[in-house]
């Protein structure tokens, strides 16, 4: 039975979840933006680390930011576009434009997608164009800062998009090209177990354009453990582990229950709502094991490394 030593280092991502339908005329939201965001930062909710991130899920069309941007941050970001299609993480559903640089040059992307942001380059207007899921889309925004720091520099208008002349292709990648685990068969020669994902995607800093970050993104539908024959590891660096449902209508399901150990005593807790769990630096975690599912989920990561250190500690 867990001590619960470990118990704050688990926490629901409704801590930090804002409805913006609740808040007509909010700042900075346009009918393209998702009407409820979590907004988790290192220093009120992930233990101090450098850190922050959003996720929310889009069904509407147009603007996401009410003609405030283009926008620039003091440190490095990263977008990330996603599908919510279980069965096929190739699918966005969606048609989206995103401007880049002082010159709002746009580029449009049909399918899951990750944008690198260098600090201070200028970027938005997003604008979601057409949508053909039902489900809409998933978004995650990655920045490696404590808080969230932010300048707008729109005048009310969508600013002045351009057409796109390939100066900023670089930072626009396909999760395509990233696919670790498909079908439940690992491209690196690992045999995953029964819970670990069913497709996977994951990215390093050498595709991301230098990031000191790693990001996976997944979908799971599948009880069992996740890693067959593996303990407990470690990182020289900190982690979230994010898990999340796939029902569009409903943030607060995750769908499942999943087991994880903390902590060289491996003090076990149960996961059944969206939730992040937060590895600092050398602390043992793992194995874990999805008990049961009843809709597949999703799970999102970010190691603060451009290179993923793993040593196993059991």
């Amino acid at each position: 039975m867990a001590t619960q030593k470990y118990g704050h280092l688990i926490k629901p991502l409704t801590i930090a979840a804002t409805n913006w339908d609740e808040m007509p005329g909010a700042p900075a939201i346009g009918p393209g933006n998702a009407s409820r965001e979590i907004r988790l930062n290192g220093r009120d909710h992930l233990e101090g680390m450098n850190l922050n991130f959003s996720w929310g899920v889009h069904k509407g069309l147009g603007d996401w930011h009410a003609g405030m941007d283009p926008h620039i941050h003091p440190y490095p970001e990263c977008l990330l576009f996603v599908g919510l299609d279980t069965a096929n993480i190739n699918y966005l559903g969606a048609e989206i434009d995103c401007c880049l640089g002082t010159e709002q040059e746009t580029y449009t992307f049909n399918e899951p997608t990750a944008i690198i942001i260098p600090a201070g380059l200028p970027h938005g207007p997003i604008i979601t164009k057409r949508m053909y899921s039902p489900r809409g889309f998933g978004f995650w925004a990655v920045e490696l800062n404590s808080v969230s720091e932010i300048t707008w520099f729109g005048n009310g208008s969508s600013g002045n998009p351009t057409q796109a002349t390939g100066k900023y292709a670089h930072l626009v990648k396909s999760l395509k090209s990233s696919i670790l685990i498909e079908r439940g068969k690992s491209k690196d020669g690992q045999k995953p177990g029964p819970g670990n994902a069913d497709h996977l995607t994951w990215m390093f800093g050498k595709e991301l354009e230098g990031l000191n970050a790693n990001i996976f993104w997944g979908f799971c539908s599948q009880p069992g453990i996740w890693r067959r024959g593996a303990g407990a590891h470690i990182h020289p660096t900190d982690e979230v582990l994010v898990y999340v449902g796939t029902d569009p209508n409903n943030i607060e399901y995750l769908g499942a229950e999943i087991e994880i150990d903390l902590g060289e005593e491996h003090e076990r807790h149960i996961i059944d709502k969206p939730s992040v769990v937060i590895c600092p630096a050398g602390m043992p975690h793992l194995p874990q094991v999805t008990r049961w599912v009843d809709t597949p989920f999703a799970f999102f990561a970010v190691n603060l490394s451009g290179e993923r250190e793993t040593k196993s500690f059991d």
